[in-house]
């Protein structure tokens, strides 16, 4: 199957795939022609300071993260012993939205005579993560430039059974330094071969250490 689309619109795409309405859009693999940017009014730029990537068009990127590699991830054999993976690391690509979401570890008992009931609060629950994204061919990369690469990448990662090293300011801003993906999806686009969406569930995963 061959795509004849030389441009994809990133918040079109986020729009039909996923459902989130974005204002994005990357005229992806097209040629920009110069212009007259001309004077825009109540519009808010960000600071170079504060991004922590540059795209192909050299505008900044902001909330990048990628999955850190380690040459002694758990996995299992295909004989269905234990063995282990070496994984390069994986920034994953720009076009990636992450939801994060957390809940209180709360027991809640119903008294008779009273309204409302009696809450017994144990803790914070796991952070609950949503990442939705796209593997989409970009040759500014220093790895990992094809689709198919990208794919591949995330099969890869699927495979580990242990959590998942993550490094970015939006995980490790929330205390998450690691994640146990919980599941994994890819749904192609019908005719267009160019980009892959792929949807990632995961949760946070903090190590403890038991003594017995």
């Amino acid at each position: 199957m061959t795509g004849g689309n030389t441009a994809l619109n990133i918040g079109a795409l986020f729009t039909e795939v996923f459902g989130i309405s974005s204002p994005i859009y990357l005229p992806w693999g097209r040629t920009l022609q110069d212009y007259d940017p001309g004077k825009y009014i109540g519009v808010t730029t960000i600071p170079d300071a504060e991004a922590e990537a540059y795209s192909w068009m050299g505008t900044p990127v902001i909330g990048t993260f990628t999955l850190d590699g380690n040459k002694q991830y758990s996995t299992y054999n295909p004989d269905g012993s234990r063995g282990t993976m070496n994984m390069a690391s994986f920034p994953m690509p720009y076009a990636t939205i992450v939801d994060f979401s957390r809940s209180m570890n709360c027991s809640k008992t119903k008294v008779l005579g009273v309204h409302g009931t009696v809450k017994e609060v144990y803790g914070l629950d796991d952070w609950k993560i949503n990442i939705r994204g796209f593997c989409i061919a970009d040759k500014s990369r220093e790895g990992y430039k094809t689709v198919a690469e990208q794919v591949n990448a995330l099969c890869k990662f699927r495979k580990v059974t242990e959590a998942v090293g993550v490094t970015g300011s939006i995980f490790n801003n929330k205390e998450i330094y690691s994640i146990v993906i919980d599941n994994i999806s890819f749904n192609p686009i019908q005719g267009n071969s160019s980009v892959v969406p792929f949807t990632i569930e995961a949760t946070s995963d903090n190590p403890y250490e038991l003594t017995l």
